[in-house]
């Protein structure tokens, strides 16, 4: 797993680098000016590579498993069955990175129908 995280660690950053690239935030600058917001950033990194490890590599991504005999049943609750990285509107938002989104109007009409 060790081999795992040292992969996925880099990559989870990068992508929080992306995101705040679009939103005109520069991550690198945020984390050397201020400790708590550096913490947060590691927080949130290895809180989602930690999901992406909870994927075993050597059998099924089950959570939970119940079997029956008769009449035959059998139930599984997958853990991120396909060991996406992925993060939390909450941790997100922890960095201001969640809500920040604005939403504008394309008119589809070729004249002003408001005129």
């Amino acid at each position: 797993e060790g081999a795992r995280a040292d992969i996925m660690l880099p990559l989870a950053s990068n992508r929080l680098r992306l995101m705040g690239e679009d939103l005109g935030i520069d991550l690198d600058a945020k984390k050397e000016a201020s400790e708590a917001y550096s913490d947060t950033l590691k927080w949130v990194t290895m809180e989602a590579v930690k999901r992406a490890l909870q994927t075993p590599t050597d059998a099924k991504p089950v959570d939970t498993y119940s079997q029956t005999a008769g009449p035959y049943s059998e139930n599984y609750k997958f853990t991120n069955p396909s060991g996406d990285l992925w993060f939390k509107k909450s941790e997100l938002s922890a960095l201001g990175l969640y809500g920040r989104q604005t939403l504008d109007s394309i008119s589809t009409s070729r004249t002003d129908i408001y005129s």
